[in-house]
Formats: C-alpha cells, structure tokens, sequence
C-alpha cells in the first residue's frame, strides 16, 4: 500500500526541496536506454509523477504524456506547472494510485517510473499489482523503466541526511533514517522548516524490494525482463548498487 500523506503537506514545497535533483540528466539517461533497446516512443506513462518534473521535460521534447500519482497536491502543482510552461496540451495528469491504475489498455509506448517511486510500495502483491497495472497500458511491444533504491542503500540509511549547510535553500530539512532488515523497511522522520518559522513533519516509508523479487515478479506479468544496471550507467547492478534501474517489454 501507497500513502499520499505521505507527500501532502511536502507537495507545496517539494520543488524547492527536490532542486539538487539533476532531472534532465534522468531525461538524458532516458534517451540513452530508450536508444540502447531500439525502441521509438509517441507516448508515455509516467507513474508516481510527483509534481510532474520529468513529465513536463519528456513533454517538451514532443511526447504525449499521461502522469499518475496518489497525492491528490502533488497533482494539482503539476497541473499548475503544465500550463505554467505552455504544455497543457500535450501532457495529462490523473490522480491514480499505481498498485491500482485505471487507465485505457494499450494507450502507451513506453512507461516510466523514477525517483525510487515504487519503493513506496509496501507489499510484495503491491508491486505485482503495479506492474500488472502497467502492462496492461502498454502496448505491444511497449517497454518499461523504473529504479529503486536498493536493500544496500536502505540498510546504510542513505537517507539520513539535512541542508543546513546549503545557505541557498530556503527550505531546510532534517532527514532521519532507520532500517529493519527482518520487514526489509526503512523508516524516515522528516523535518522541514520554512522561511517563515513554520516547520512541519511527515514520515515516510520504503521498502526494499529484492532484485530477484523484482525480476521474478516482472515475469509473472508477463514482461521480458532486458536488464538491470546500476544507476545511469550500463554497468550491470551490482550488490553495492544503491540504485538499480530496471529495462523491461511487454511482448
């Protein structure tokens, strides 16, 4: 099960808390798997958009894009930030959760999901459902990538972090981690402090799905399983990898 508590209270200020990401260099690496397995996407399913980062820059590169998300916020900043940007008309955000999706079969190309989404994933039938999910959307031939944190970064607590160092941000944040090797879940108290002398919590759960899990349950779907390497590379994943991404078609 997926929880859009989980991102409620962050989503007003997710952009600004999420700006080291460098999310057109996922794009980038995107390009360069897409182009690794040959495929040629119109069309694109973007699961756990968030506040719809990558989805807006695939849609400014001439996709049609459809985003999905739990968090009800986290949709309405993408919808804003769409029309924002002059892409209103070629990308789609639905409020949807993706152990649950309810899209048109066989409506898209290709389908992503990035930023360690699915770890928010909490049951092994959750993931299966996902994946269900998704492939009945795909179309023939339609592939699918996706990362997530592995059970090596989970359990070094890579999530234990703050930016009280950086004097750019405006919003500083106090991240917490622990991690329970029996359930194979992490567990982060999340503090942030606004400019204004607000601060509020959320905690967040993630669970390390294991890589064989992960293959096996692609599988049953129905999916040929391409590869797995370590994050933005072609190296192939190892067991120190603290990102894996996943290539996956739907036959």
């Amino acid at each position: 099960m997926q929880h859009a508590d989980q991102f409620n209270d962050l989503a007003p200020y997710y952009d600004e808390v999420m700006s080291p990401v460098p999310y057109r260099q996922w794009v980038q690496y995107l390009r360069r798997l897409i182009k690794r397995f040959g495929w040629k996407p119109r069309t694109v399913l973007d699961v756990a958009t968030g506040t719809g980062a990558v989805a807006l820059l695939l849609a400014k590169e001439g996709y049609r894009v459809t985003g999905v998300d739990l968090s009800p916020r986290m949709i309405d900043v993408a919808r804003r930030k769409a029309l924002a940007q002059g892409v209103g008309e070629q990308v789609v955000f639905l409020c949807q959760d993706a152990t649950r999706l309810a899209l048109p079969p066989q409506s898209f190309d290709l389908a992503v999901s990035l930023f360690d989404s699915l770890n928010y994933i909490l049951t092994a039938k959750g993931l299966q459902d996902a994946f269900a999910g998704v492939f009945t959307s795909l179309r023939s031939g339609g592939g699918f990538i996706f990362d997530l944190n592995s059970e090596y970064a989970l359990a070094h607590n890579l999530f234990s972090q703050d930016n009280f160092w950086d004097e750019g941000a405006e919003v500083k944040h106090l991240w917490t981690a622990r991690y329970n090797a029996r359930t194979r879940m992490a567990t982060v108290e999340m503090e942030f402090y606004l400019p204004d002398g607000g601060v509020f919590r959320e905690v967040h759960k993630e669970r390390a799905h294991r890589h064989g899990d992960v293959i096996r349950f692609l599988r049953a779907a129905g999916y040929e399983f391409l590869d797995a390497f370590d994050a933005y590379s072609f190296l192939p994943a190892g067991p120190r990898s603290e990102r894996i991404f996943y290539v996956a078609q739907k036959p």
